[in-house]
């Protein structure tokens, strides 16, 4: 059955028919003007107009903190969390092909945690968002009278608190002045390596995959990361932490197969 999938990003709606794996057909790449809820709702009904399909469509939100308050957006009947998307896609055509427990962890301006359990029968996917975990680093001790939460120490505002500019930008950088940006990874990827050694405890993963903007930065931090994460786990062997290459679609298939 075919499905018109909206998927909302930074600037534009992408809209994609979709029938199967192999079947889809961009239909187009929209910019919208406002970055409200109402602008967007208003573009997607521009679309659906234009498209003249009478099905609902599926609309993937996009990563939280992108848009303010995009989290309570209600822009259709059938719409799903990007980063919810992208872990049923993983579990069912991408790295959790496997039983077992995987983790997604979706790092960029927010910090967001998908836990799949697959088994033969079924996949289970819980959703949780890290932001506002109070971060228990000798950091936050150091400073009693300011509260220091995970998304200072994990997400894109670490890189803001500490430099004013994103992650990506330092990370951009970082060939003409590598002394300028490195230690700073070093010191993110330390904290990404308690974050996960956490994990490690709560969940026993077979897996970690790591996506979200700044999972394009994961070379720069991604050896201070396993030093701190092994130092925390002892002689316990860790599972593999792999950052997620971006895919063209693959939300837009795992919103396709959730619907």
């Amino acid at each position: 059955m075919k499905k018109l999938v909206i998927q909302i990003l930074k600037q534009e709606l992408k809209a994609v028919l979709v029938e199967n794996s192999t079947k889809m057909v961009v239909l187009g790449v929209f910019p919208f003007t406002g970055k409200n809820e109402v602008a967007i709702k208003t573009e997607i009904d521009r679309i659906t107009n234009e498209l003249k399909l009478k099905t609902e469509p599926i609309v993937i939100l996009p990563e939280p903190g992108l848009y303010p308050n995009c989290e309570n957006w209600k822009l259709a009947k059938n719409q799903f969390e990007s980063c919810l998307t992208r872990a049923y896609y993983e579990a069912q055509l991408g790295q959790f092909k496997n039983q077992g427990t995987y983790l997604l962890l979706e790092i960029g301006n927010s910090l967001n945690l998908s836990v799949i359990r697959k088994t033969t029968k079924d996949i289970e996917i819980e959703q949780h968002n890290l932001d506002r975990l109070v971060a228990d680093f000798r950091e936050a001790i150091s400073e009693p009278h300011e509260s220091r939460y995970m998304q200072d120490f994990c997400s894109n505002h670490f890189f803001l608190r500490k430099t004013g500019n994103s992650g990506l930008n330092i990370y951009s950088k970082l060939e003409d002045d590598i002394a300028d940006g490195a230690e700073l990874f070093v010191e993110y990827g330390a904290n990404m390596g308690a974050l996960l050694a956490n994990l490690d405890t709560l969940y026993e993963p077979n897996c970690i995959a790591i996506s979200g903007s700044l999972s394009q930065t994961f070379d720069a931090w991604s050896h201070a990361m396993g030093k701190m994460r092994n130092l925390h786990r002892g002689k316990k062997p860790a599972c593999r932490a792999v950052p997620l290459k971006d895919k063209t679609n693959a939300s837009i298939l795992g919103a396709y197969r959730l619907s």
